[in-house]
């Protein structure tokens, strides 16, 4: 019995030799950001000329639909955060990650399964078996053990593979603020359409209560027979054109208040939505610096993340060049009644090391690891391709940020020139040295000037919206990643 020990000992200690010497390796290339800075610059286009607009020395805003000061608005992003259902799905994802890094860690644990059973076999009195009772009986085996076996990771292959799933973990976060930043700026923009239609039906009215006056005006001027019917025939045409505008108006309305209501995961109608305003647009937005992208924009760092899963799942394909180190023992008790199974004597238990050992795999293993690899350079490119993107996402909102304010402006200045121009033709038609086409035509001015405006204001809001999305901002108060859900 002494000798059985020593020999058992001795094989541990020689096997515990070889995993001090082999635990140390690590198959593969370990990852390393990838230096992006070239491609980020230091400066926006941008800004260089329009400095009065936008301030890169000024950061963007976390919670940018502030800035628009709609208590309204403000309200429903906060809801949104709470009830999406978009959001839900995101958050199940990122639960599904976690239980993957648990299936990867569970490689590096100790593996344990409990059995029981019971055969009952008999053999005539002419069989022979090998295996069976002898010919002629009958025998009952009763067995009840325990079976373990633990691999050693010897090349990292399993850490690899719960590097990967962090990496995982981690990209499923940012497509959750991702979504965050979208769905904040979907719903703004949505909401943004809403007071634009409720802005649109406003002057419509307005503009439909000054045609009739006029065409109360021209009805008046046919009575007394100093006007013609002409002029009454197209006043009624252009009050029953305005008037059209309301209908189709109203059905824009009602549709956005309805996406509104699902982005928030309610039905429609569900969340009323009180009148008000067009919001106003900021008069000096922050923009910060491009590499601000890197830590701003979720959906870069989403990418990072998966390009540092590739290239830790191609370090774990490499591992599986090399020996595959594994203990295993099982301890059963077997007897042919009850009584025996809590007899000593009834034990039978093996405990050993075993190696596995790829030889020919035809070519299987060297395929896997160029499939991998190639995954990692299309993650590669798959970021270089998302930075550019971004980087053009933002130049273009600003850029049209710039541009819808200065036709705003160019507008606002219009519509004053149009009221001016409507007062004159009235003055005129009144004093009796102008007509009422004149007025009419004025009047008509007037509407398309105003719809147009406000269209432009419409604009030069959903633009500043974009920019805000461009530069990711709007998830940061979120909750962090938490390991404890591992």
């Amino acid at each position: 019995m002494a000798f059985k020990q020593r020999h058992f000992f001795g094989i541990y200690t020689l096997v515990t030799i070889f995993i001090f010497f082999l635990s140390g390796c690590m198959a593969g290339t370990d990852y390393k950001p990838p230096d992006i800075s070239p491609q980020m610059g230091d400066r926006w286009k941008a800004f260089k000329e329009n400095e009065d607009i936008l301030n890169s020395q000024q950061k963007p805003r976390t919670d940018w639909w502030r800035q628009f000061k709609d208590d309204t608005l403000t309200g429903l992003v906060e809801k949104l955060s709470k009830s999406s259902l978009a959001l839900a799905e995101a958050r199940e994802r990122i639960t599904e990650a976690y239980a993957m890094r648990g299936i990867a860690g569970a490689g590096t644990k100790l593996q344990t399964d409990a059995t029981a059973g019971y055969t009952y076999a008999s053999a005539g009195d002419k069989a022979l078996s090998f295996q069976g009772p002898p010919p002629g009986t009958s025998a009952d085996l009763f067995s009840t053990g325990v079976a373990a076996s633990w691999e050693l990771d010897l090349w990292g292959r399993t850490k690899r593979l719960v590097r990967a799933a962090d990496a995982d973990i981690d990209a499923g976060y940012a497509d959750y603020r991702s979504m965050m930043v979208s769905l904040s700026a979907e719903l703004t923009l949505e909401y943004i359409n809403l007071r634009t239609f409720q802005a649109r039906q406003d002057s419509v009215s307005k503009n439909i209560d000054l045609q009739e006056k006029t065409l109360e005006l021209a009805r008046t001027r046919l009575k007394s027979g100093i006007g013609t019917k002409l002029e009454v025939a197209q006043t009624r045409r252009l009050l029953q054109s305005t008037r059209a505008q309301i209908p189709e108006l109203k059905r824009a309305a009602n549709a956005a208040e309805n996406h509104i209501n699902i982005l928030l995961g309610a039905r429609p109608g569900e969340t009323v939505i009180p009148e008000g305003s067009m919001p106003d647009v900021p008069k000096l937005i922050g923009i910060g610096i491009p590499m601000d992208l890197m830590t701003r924009r979720p959906d870069i760092m989403g990418a990072v993340n998966r390009y540092r899963a590739a290239v830790e799942r191609t370090g774990a394909a490499e591992a599986d060049k090399y020996p595959r180190l594994s203990i295993s023992g099982t301890l059963n008790l077997q007897s042919g009644t009850l009584d025996g199974m809590v007899d000593p004597d009834s034990l039978i238990y093996s405990l050993g090391p075993g190696l596995y050992f790829p030889l020919f795999t035809g070519g299987r293993i060297d395929s896997t690891i160029r499939q991998y690899a190639s995954r990692a350079e299309q993650a590669r490119l798959a970021l270089s391709q998302k930075i550019l993107q971004a980087l053009s996402e933002v130049e273009t909102a600003a850029s049209g940020v710039v541009r819808t304010q200065e036709r705003v402006s160019d507008l606002d200045e219009a519509e004053a020139s149009a009221k001016k121009s409507v007062e004159l033709s009235e003055s005129l038609f009144h004093s009796g040295l102008g007509d009422l086409f004149q007025v009419l035509d004025s009047e008509k001015q007037l509407v398309n000037i105003q719809d147009s405006l406000l269209l432009a204001r419409q604009q030069a809001l959903s633009e500043v919206v974009t920019l805000y999305r461009s530069l990711g901002g709007g998830w940061e108060n979120m909750p962090e990643r938490k390991d404890a859900g591992k």
